[in-house]
């Protein structure tokens, strides 16, 4: 579970978020679940399944102020 309270962390700071938002958006998981997680609990493994897919689904947008080239295939 450490693994995966992590794994949302970075997603949510990579893509600007609050960690309550990605659950949300993700598996339909409120704040207090969020919270209960990263105090101990634990959620479903088909919840942390839709987590992880919805990250999987939407990565983070590129950062560093490159663009890719457009000749680039």
């Amino acid at each position: 579970m450490e693994q995966f309270i992590e794994d949302v962390e970075a997603y949510a700071t990579a893509c600007g978020l609050l960690p309550t938002t990605v659950v949300q958006r993700a598996a339909g998981a409120n704040g207090a679940a969020w919270q209960r997680w990263k105090d101990g609990g634990s959620c479903s493994m088909r919840t942390a399944d839709r987590v992880r897919q919805y990250m999987a689904d939407n990565p983070p947008p590129e950062r560093g102020g490159e663009k890719p080239r457009e000749d680039a295939a």
